[in-house]
């Protein structure tokens, strides 16, 4: 049962996979020491690998379409031998816009053509916008819609860095600095060094002469924002739970449909 709704959601995981090893190969944000060796300055700033960042988007995309089809696909196989032909246009998975209307748009779908139990497991997961509602499930809807237009971008994580592993990797950043915000401005902190070992200032950001990267070894995560819903975390976290949850349902539907489908 469900065979390419299950292939669907195995082809999410793999792309969340690829994904996990991409920002661990080739990290979309890295935290970085800049040195400008004619004027002196130094500065900590955060940087985004934009081709990186890409690879990653397009791979996020694909499996909130992967998930959002599984739905789709396991809805039409459990509702389609109950309801004429003519009816399979409006054989998608429901999701409402707010609690009250829920009911309304479980029964647009024909849902209780299968069974109630089949309706009662639809309305138990939530589907729904709203505090209330199944928060994961419903960025899985919104986001596949949101794509269409505009991919996810997540973005770099950098509230796990502290000054003291930066004076750990630099010896000359300023001491005392507890309460600065990392990765949120062009440049976080800036301050004059002295006496620089040109070996260790990392790479030389052409086409000057002076100005020199280095990338810091550092936590830099990568999370998914949705302010709209108060959302901050992890992506690959966020992706793994939404894929739990995608065969959650599908176990709850099979679990209530009538035996000869």
């Amino acid at each position: 049962m469900f065979r390419v709704a299950k292939s669907k959601i195995e082809r999410a995981r793999e792309l969340t996979s690829e994904i996990d090893a991409l920002i661990n190969t080739t990290p979309p944000y890295t935290y970085c020491l800049e040195t400008d060796t004619n004027s002196g300055q130094r500065a900590t700033f955060a940087k985004k690998n934009i081709n990186a960042l890409d690879k990653v988007v397009i791979r996020c995309g694909d499996v909130f379409h992967n998930l959002r089809s599984a739905l789709d696909q396991a809805y039409f196989e459990s509702v389609s031998a109950h309801v004429p032909e003519k009816s399979h246009g409006a054989l998608q998975f429901p999701f409402s816009k707010s609690k009250e209307k829920l009911e309304s748009t479980i029964k647009s779908r024909l849902a209780h053509k299968v069974n109630s139990d089949f309706a009662e497991v639809i309305e138990s997961v939530k589907p729904f916008s709203g505090k209330e509602g199944n928060l994961l499930l419903n960025l899985i809807h919104e986001v596949n819609i949101i794509d269409k237009h505009k991919l996810p971008i997540p973005t770099g994580e950098f509230t796990r860095i502290s000054s003291h592993q930066l004076c750990s990797q630099i010896p000359d950043f300023p001491k005392g600095i507890n309460n600065c915000g990392f990765g949120q401005n062009g440049r976080d902190v800036v301050w004059k060094g002295k006496f620089f070992d040109v070996k260790t200032l990392g790479e030389i950001v052409p086409p000057t002469n002076h100005l020199y990267h280095k990338a810091l070894d550092v936590p830099v995560g990568l999370n998914f924002s949705f302010p709209n819903e108060g959302y901050f975390q992890p992506v690959i976290e966020t992706l793994n739970l939404m894929s739990d949850e995608i065969e959650r349902i599908l176990e709850l539907m099979a679990g209530v449909l009538p035996r000869e489908t």
